[in-house]
């Protein structure tokens, strides 16, 4: 004989109250929930070098509120605003972002940041600018001795 599943129905005023019981209305948990969707989707939306140096903050109203660390990353991230709007559309439905508002200052200190892609890389992997600069050399010797010190960086 099964066991029926004893899964309780909370009732929508009962939630309300919990939520005022918290200090939460339903728009400011709305807007926390669209704000963490995109934290955990900042890397996909921006790449991870952006992402290293902003992130979502807030939502008000319909305008996503990022702070980045830098007027140089604000100045990337705003050429960027369409992919944003689009990427916020897919993740949170078509009119909750709007617009986007771009704040300098210091990103959550909690925050887990994407792997850096600074790791050494062996041999001439990673380095084709230095190498096609090389291939450019018409003496046979220097092209070598170039090859062999990009090599070594």
């Amino acid at each position: 004989m099964k066991e029926e599943s004893k899964i309780q129905k909370i009732d929508p005023q009962e939630f309300k109250n919990i939520l005022q019981s918290l200090g939460l209305t339903e728009e400011s948990l709305a807007e926390k929930i669209a704000v963490q969707t995109l934290v955990k989707r900042w890397v996909d939306i921006i790449g991870p070098v952006y992402a290293n140096h902003s992130e979502p903050f807030a939502v008000h109203g319909d305008v996503l509120v990022i702070i980045t660390v830098h007027s140089a990353y604000k100045q990337e991230i705003l050429f960027m605003r369409k992919r944003i709007l689009s990427y916020s559309a897919r993740y949170l439905g078509r009119d909750v972002v709007k617009k986007i508002e771009i704040r300098i200052g210091n990103l959550t200190p909690k925050r887990q940041k994407s792997p850096s892609y600074t790791a050494d890389k062996t041999g001439l992997e990673g380095k084709q600018n230095l190498v096609s600069l090389a291939e450019k050399e018409t003496d046979p010797i220097a092209k070598k001795r170039l090859l062999e010190l990009i090599e070594f960086l």
